[in-house]
């Protein structure tokens, strides 16, 4: 993301399987590079991508503990060129409501959408 030309926007997203505390392990965020979901503001409700607390799909009848994380996660580089525009608009998770014909989710982790003006 970082060695991507000047003019160019860069995104990248998805099931990172990634905790908070394993991305400092990591090194952290690269200096230019910006997590949508805190720059849209860190809503609570947009905190868990993979709640099992909400998402019934997998099966923790072992005990009561009901894991979430925010395994997915979006990055994004706008271009440092003044002359290419670049704006995060909206950050928002999506498959939260079951789907009726078969009393589950679409998946057990909420889908990220996200809205940029270029």
């Amino acid at each position: 993301m970082i060695e991507a030309p000047a003019n160019r926007i860069v995104l990248f997203g998805g099931d990172l399987n990634m905790r908070d505390n394993e991305l400092i392990r990591a090194g952290n965020i690269p200096a230019g590079i910006c997590d949508l979901w805190i720059e849209m503001g860190k809503r609570e409700e947009y905190a868990y991508t993979w709640d099992m607390q909400l998402n019934t799909n997998l099966d923790f009848s072992a005990n009561n503990f009901r894991p979430r994380c925010r395994f997915d996660r979006m990055y994004f580089r706008g271009a440092t060129s003044p002359t290419v525009k670049f704006k995060p608009i909206s950050f928002k998770l999506q498959g939260l409501e079951i789907i009726q014909s078969i009393q589950r989710f679409c998946s057990d982790h909420w889908a990220i959408q996200a809205e940029f003006e270029v």
